[in-house]
């Protein structure tokens, strides 16, 4: 049977004796609220000793001093007068909707008294008795208890706000305790391969501390095999710099024939791949500047010339921090793969804006579009487009976007491909603002 965390164990008996405190201090109000507005018949000697002042003095300030000294609403109706401590009461739909019951007078009666007795009511809320009305003659006389909570509702709100107050600790300590972990695990995974060099969340505790040091394990063996192959590349590449040298020399010395262009032509395409998989690795350290995209591009377009038409349009000049030379290489190779498979009379288009603090630099061309299966994997090493975009031109190393991502990547900018209107690659980079 699997264990189960004490911290979760601790917080669920904490909430359950709580939240038991609380249907207890509710029932306590209630039964207090209840106790306390309740005027019956167990009561006669204090009923006896209200009807004797109330007859003896029937003045004003009698009848106030009595109802504010024992929290009732009071009535005396004379032939003459009709004396209340509070008329609004009295008028009011609360005070209708008592019922009236006979009073159980044998409780209260004494040997000596008399058999000629007043008339007695019970008034009821509900099925509580609150009250009294007596009839003497042609004196009527009523008595409405109401309850003194204020005290039962301090001690309420005191001990409501101290189960809150501690409910919210918990609940504070559950989402640090898992939530919060979890949260930082699952923003890892979700960027991960992206993120796999940056720290990974660290949980030191219970149950959730193996499931982190497995997703740790699981990342560093994913990074070594990365390293591993970046590195194998690497050495590959610079030590087949040699043969190839050799090679090109000897093809050189051969008669001038269709085979010796051929072999010429597939050395310089290998020399080509060589020298952009070691190109790779230099790109990811460089030193950073304030790169401002409306000077770059006027300079660059200014002293370049393109294959393709470019469209520049710089709706909101921005900068980031970057580099201007690697930079230059991302746009030459976006620009190059356009001249390759897009529609050379419509050219290109580079729109520049900014969305918040963002800067963003959209390049689109126009041609037979890609499916969304090709363009999922358009960044990856050594992988191919469509060639059906231009069968005229030949396919390239597949290093040209996969660089343009390695760069824009190490400058903390992001790339992304998608259609774009006219049908073509529609390619957006984002920056940073500085």
């Amino acid at each position: 049977m699997k264990k189960i965390p004490l911290k979760l164990v601790l917080v669920v008996a904490v909430s359950a004796a709580i939240i038991t405190l609380l249907l207890l201090t509710l029932f306590f109000v209630r039964f207090q609220e209840r106790r306390l507005s309740t005027l019956n018949p167990a009561q006669g000697r204090f009923i006896q000793f209200l009807l004797r002042e109330i007859v003896s003095d029937s003045s004003p300030e009698t009848i106030q001093r009595l109802a504010s000294t024992y929290r009732l609403h009071i009535l005396v109706k004379k032939a003459e007068e009709t004396i209340s401590s509070d008329p609004d009461y009295f008028r009011s739909k609360p005070y209708f909707r008592l019922k009236r019951e006979p009073w159980p007078v044998r409780r209260m009666r004494r040997p000596e008294q008399a058999p000629r007795r007043p008339k007695m009511f019970l008034l009821k809320d509900d099925h509580a008795p609150v009250g009294m009305e007596v009839v003497r003659g042609e004196n009527r006389f009523i008595l409405v208890k109401y309850g003194d909570d204020s005290r039962v509702r301090r001690t309420a709100f005191l001990v409501t706000f101290s189960v809150v107050v501690v409910l919210a600790l918990l609940f504070f300590l559950v989402k640090r305790w898992l939530a919060d972990p979890l949260s930082e695990l699952e923003t890892a995974i979700r960027a991960f391969p992206e993120g796999m060099y940056a720290g990974e969340p660290i949980h030191s505790s219970g149950d959730l501390r193996k499931l982190f040091d497995a997703f740790r394990e699981m990342k560093e063996q994913v990074r070594q095999a990365m390293a591993d192959k970046e590195r194998l590349l690497r050495d590959v590449s610079h030590d087949l710099k040699s043969p190839i040298t050799r090679m090109r020399v000897a093809a050189e010395m051969l008669p001038v024939s269709p085979i010796r262009e051929r072999i010429m032509k597939d050395l310089s395409e290998l020399q080509s791949l060589v020298n952009q998989v070691l190109d790779v690795q230099k790109r990811k350290n460089f030193k950073r500047e304030i790169v401002n995209v409306e000077d770059f591009f006027g300079e660059y377009l200014r002293s370049r010339k393109t294959e393709i038409p470019v469209k520049l349009e710089v709706s909101a000049p921005f900068s980031f921090k970057g580099n201007r030379e690697q930079f230059a290489r991302v746009v030459e190779n976006l620009l190059e793969n356009s001249a390759k498979y897009a529609d050379l009379s419509k050219g290109v288009s580079i729109d520049c804006d900014v969305k918040g603090e963002t800067g963003v630099i959209v390049f689109s061309d126009s041609g037979d579009g890609l499916g969304e299966e090709i363009i999922e994997h358009l960044f990856e090493p050594f992988f191919k487009g469509d060639p059906s975009r231009r069968q005229d031109i030949p396919g390239g190393s597949g290093l040209g976007l996969s660089i343009c991502k390695t760069i824009v990547e190490a400058m903390d900018g992001t790339i992304h491909a998608a259609s774009s209107e006219s049908g073509g690659l529609q390619v957006t980079i984002t920056f940073p603002c500085e």
